[in-house]
């Protein structure tokens, strides 16, 4: 069972303060450490990867946390669950993104615990922001250049930025939005633009993970709105399509779907330092982990 009360612990606990690896070196480490921690905590087979973050000085390194479920069962394929841990800097992240770590914690917790036979690999990502001079998804993409053929997944799913709703702010969208996307507008105009949804991105088959998430969410028990934003083959890959970890997978020919909250299209803390743990919708995060954890459980993805 989803545990909204651990889901809170986490995010405040991740939160703390900034944990961008170049200005908030200690914080950083700690954290790799302690999701390391709760990886093995859980019982899955935990290893760190290092890469290499491109055009740094002095130079630096970047470090992913992986956790395999059921990873004896080498014969099956496996899906994904991740979730970028770095901060943009000076910005605790609460929303963005100790939400997507904490979801993705309480899947793996409650997927070990179930006994679900399902192989999962989990990874919290680091590097996703910007690194400047240069972009960021380094981490993503330092994972998916490395992926062997046993350990390539049938399906990504990226919780990035999952906590934020308001009863006030209306939901943002780009300006081509409505024209481009519209089945995620119509689904939006029916739910009066409120920011109490989250977004699924999908591209290609993809759609399929996208379509059972949908599915799982509309659950009485779940009760989830979502904005099904799915991209079509023939639209170019615009910045605003490829912001977070999920891109590397796309390009490489993966399923993968992003679950968010669309941060700065809602979120005024988004980037800032007044994201913090008392502006997360912690309920949001659980009914996240709750329609992921549906979609596995019904042996959707």
């Amino acid at each position: 069972m989803v545990s909204t009360s651990r889901i809170e612990q986490n995010i405040q606990l991740l939160a703390s303060s900034p944990r961008n690896s170049r200005e908030n070196i200690e914080k950083h480490a700690h954290t790799v450490d302690w999701i390391a921690r709760e990886f093995e905590n859980i019982g899955l087979r935990t290893e760190r990867q290092i890469f290499d973050i491109p055009e740094q000085s002095p130079a630096r390194n970047g470090t992913n946390i992986i956790g395999e479920l059921n990873h004896v069962n080498s014969s099956s394929t496996p899906i994904l669950i991740g979730a970028h841990f770095d901060t943009f800097p000076g910005s605790p992240g609460a929303d963005d993104n100790a939400s997507g770590v904490a979801a993705m914690l309480e899947c793996a917790r409650v997927l070990a615990d179930s006994g679900n036979e399902r192989r999962v690999t989990f990874v919290a990502f680091d590097a996703e922001e910007i690194q400047l001079p240069t972009e960021g998804l380094h981490g993503s993409t330092a994972y998916v250049e490395e992926l062997s053929a046993e350990s390539r997944p049938s399906a990504a799913i990226i919780f990035e930025s999952i906590g934020f709703s308001s009863s006030t702010i209306k939901q943002g969208l780009p300006g081509s939005f409505r024209i481009l996307f519209r089945r995620a507008f119509t689904a939006l105009k029916r739910q009066n633009f409120e920011s109490n949804s989250l977004l699924i991105l999908s591209k290609g088959k993809g759609r399929n993970v996208s379509r059972q998430l949908e599915k799982s969410a509309s659950d009485p028990d779940i009760n989830l709105a979502i904005l099904p934003l799915e991209v079509p083959w023939w639209m170019p890959l615009v910045r605003n399509l490829r912001r977070s970890d999920h891109a590397p997978f796309w390009l490489a020919g993966i399923p993968a779907v992003m679950i968010s909250d669309t941060g700065n299209f809602r979120n005024p803390h988004y980037h800032q330092p007044s994201d913090t743990p008392d502006t997360v919708d912690v309920e949001l995060v659980a009914r996240a982990a709750r329609t992921v954890l549906d979609a596995i459980e019904r042996g959707a993805i």
